[in-house]
């Protein structure tokens, strides 16, 4: 489960660092599917 949630993290478009793409999608629902939706795209 940690790489998978690493990989979502990499694949996502934003610059931010990864520790602030997880804490953002911790607290905003809509973030975490742009996070999973990239991944979705890029395949």
């Amino acid at each position: 489960m940690r790489r998978l949630a690493l990989n979502i993290a990499r694949m996502h478009h934003s610059k931010v660092s990864m520790r602030s793409k997880f804490l953002h999608a911790s607290w905003s629902y809509d973030f975490l599917l742009d996070m999973i939706r990239a991944t979705r795209r890029r395949m």
